[in-house]
Order: C-alpha cells, then sequence, then structure tokens
C-alpha cells in the first residue's frame, strides 16, 4: 500500500528546500543583476519564472515518485543526492544564462541609450578597452556609460558596425558618462513632443513619474534600444541624469 501522507510529507519538505534556493537565485538576480525596470524590459522576469519554476515543479515532483518508509536510508540518502545534484546543475545552468543575458552597461549613443547584455561584449573587445575601467563586466548591476567615436576611429567603427559588431558592443569607445551629460541634454526631446505624437504617452509618463521628486531642471525624453526592442527614459534636463523608465516605443 502506498502511505501517500509520507509522500506528501517528503514533497513538501523538498518544496521547501527548493524554494529557498530559489528565493537566493532570485536576490541576486532582480536585486543585482535584473533591477528595475530591466526585469521587464529585457524579460528577466520570464527567464527566470522558465527556469527556476521547473526546478521548483520538477524536483518536488520526483520526491513524490521516488519517497518510500520502506527504502533503506542509505537508498533515500542515494535518491535525494542524484535528485539535489540534478537540480542543482539544472539551478546553475539555469543562473548561468541569465548571468549571460543580463544588462551590464546603460550606453549613452549618439542620441539614445543602449542597454548592454554580459553576451554583447567578447573577449577581445574587452581586451581593446581603453579605460581600464570598462575592460571588464560588471558583476554588481548596470552601469552608465557613454559611447564617443573619433573621426580616426569612424571607419573601423562603420565597417565593423555593418558586420553586426555596433559601437555600443565595443567597449574601446566607452567613456564616463558624466564626461558627456552636454551631448545628453543637447539630444533630449520635451515632453511634448512625444505626447503631442503618441496620446497615451501623457499617462504613462505620469505614472512613471509618480513619487519621483521636482526635477531640478526640465523632465524630457530620450529613447532606448535594446534586443526587444524600443523603450523611453525621461532625463533630468538639469544634470542628464535617467529617473524613469517607460514602456513605450517611441518610434512605433
Amino acid at each position: 500500500m502506498i502511505a501517500w501522507r509520507e509522500k506528501f510529507i517528503a514533497t513538501g519538505v523538498h518544496f521547501g528546500v527548493t524554494l529557498l534556493l530559489a528565493a537566493i537565485a532570485a536576490a541576486l538576480i532582480f536585486l543585482v543583476w535584473y533591477p528595475r525596470p530591466f526585469d521587464t524590459m529585457i524579460g528577466g522576469t520570464e527567464l527566470f519564472v522558465l527556469i527556476v519554476g521547473s526546478d521548483l515543479v520538477l524536483g518536488p515532483l520526483m520526491s513524490l515518485v521516488l519517497y518510500n518508509s520502506r527504502k533503506t536510508r542509505r537508498a533515500l540518502l542515494f535518491d535525494y543526492t542524484l535528485v539535489g545534484v540534478l537540480q542543482l546543475a539544472a539551478l546553475a545552468y539555469g543562473i548561468s544564462i541569465m548571468a549571460d543575458a543580463r544588462p551590464v552597461y546603460v550606453a549613452y549613443s549618439k542620441d539614445r541609450y543602449e542597454i548592454v547584455l554580459a553576451g554583447d561584449l567578447k573577449a577581445k573587445e574587452l581586451a581593446a578597452a581603453r579605460d581600464p575601467r570598462f575592460a571588464r563586466v560588471p558583476w554588481t548591476g548596470p552601469e552608465y556609460v557613454a559611447v564617443v567615436i573619433s573621426s580616426e576611429d569612424y571607419q573601423d567603427a562603420l565597417f565593423e558596425a555593418l558586420a553586426g559588431n555596433e559601437e555600443h558592443q565595443r567597449p574601446k569607445f566607452y567613456v564616463p558618462y558624466a564626461s558627456q551629460l552636454g551631448a545628453v541634454r543637447k539630444h533630449a526631446k520635451p515632453l511634448a513632443v512625444l505626447e503631442d505624437k503618441k496620446p497615451q504617452a501623457k499617462s504613462l509618463i505620469q505614472a512613471a513619474l509618480k513619487g519621483e521628486p521636482e526635477p531640478q531642471g526640465e523632465y524630457k525624453w530620450l529613447p532606448v534600444r535594446h534586443f526587444r526592442g524600443f523603450w523611453t527614459a525621461i532625463v533630468d534636463d538639469a544634470n542628464g541624469e535617467v529617473v524613469a523608465w517607460v514602456a513605450l516605443d517611441p518610434y512605433d
């Protein structure tokens, strides 16, 4: 006779342990690697649910199938060691995928922001960085940089971009964001321009700015490009800082 009560207890304990590990992974992923709004913008939440959700379901289900109080302690230890190794391997693999897809730079380039993912930065490009600060991939969340291409680098940048290696994916062109605040302020456009173009923009912008302090200057906007499309960044014209993000394609 199957002792279902014992099986469900074992499954519940297994689920609790798996949930604890998932919570630790979630803290790393959503508090450090994918802070708002990047969890939504580039699909961090969806990827996490797909990867960790399967681990949360499959591990306890295996426990439901394998647990049998009639088994020897040694047999149970072997079964759960095997299940644990498989679960940890699957979780580690999932976290490695999320690490490769995490946003590492918000790069101001020409007249918009580009979201740079860890996987976008190739080893040879990191090695070519002229500023040692940009010769490594950040692990503590997205950092702001600016992309500046000199006349001497123009042809190289053009040919590489045509081959799919765009300027924002090449740390050799990175400079500190603060050095380009003048360009940010110059290219940022008044909110009225976007609101006239897109009637739904006003309510979305108001919701995004809810709770934000009064700007030092004037709120303006710039496009944000990521691999899934475009969003809009709201910028304080006085200091060039991004104060809010809006899930709105300003070009569509």
